[in-house]
């Protein structure tokens, strides 16, 4: 079968998967983590009411819980693995601790000076550590 090029429509095409790649990833590009929060954090946020101090109170209580699952998910792997997977799991766990350290100090970038950037920043932390923990209890 052999198609035609139209100029315009190849154009118009281009021009749209050009403007498309160079767009933000929207919220729907990566999965909500909203379910896997606790009820005490969504209430906290909403009676922040969108002021910094409080929400990034929030955030960090949430941070605390979710941090002290990921070490336990992952002390309770290193206890079942071999010496070999030992080692590969704490060279994973390593490199992610770098990736997410780079993606979440870039986080608040859109508010740079802003009092959000700090809670961006702190929003991205605790959503790499619940990612990690649900990771990590998939491999258990």
């Amino acid at each position: 079968m052999v198609i035609a090029h139209r100029p315009v429509q190849v154009a118009a095409a281009l021009a749209f998967f050009m403007l498309a790649s160079q767009a933000r990833p929207s919220a729907a590009a990566e999965p909500s983590l909203d379910r896997y929060y606790s009820k005490t954090y969504n209430t906290c946020m909403d009676t922040a009411g969108g002021s910094t101090m409080p929400m990034k109170d929030c955030i960090g209580d949430e941070y605390a819980a979710w941090d002290k699952s990921l070490n336990q998910t992952y002390q309770a792997l290193m206890a079942t693995r071999s010496d070999a997977t030992k080692i590969q799991l704490r060279d994973d766990e390593r490199a992610w601790l770098r990736r997410t350290e780079i993606k979440c100090a870039a986080a608040g970038d859109d508010d740079a000076g802003g009092s959000l950037q700090t809670v961006d920043i702190d929003q991205c932390n605790l959503d790499e550590r619940v990612k990690r923990t649900l990771y990590l209890r998939g491999l258990h």
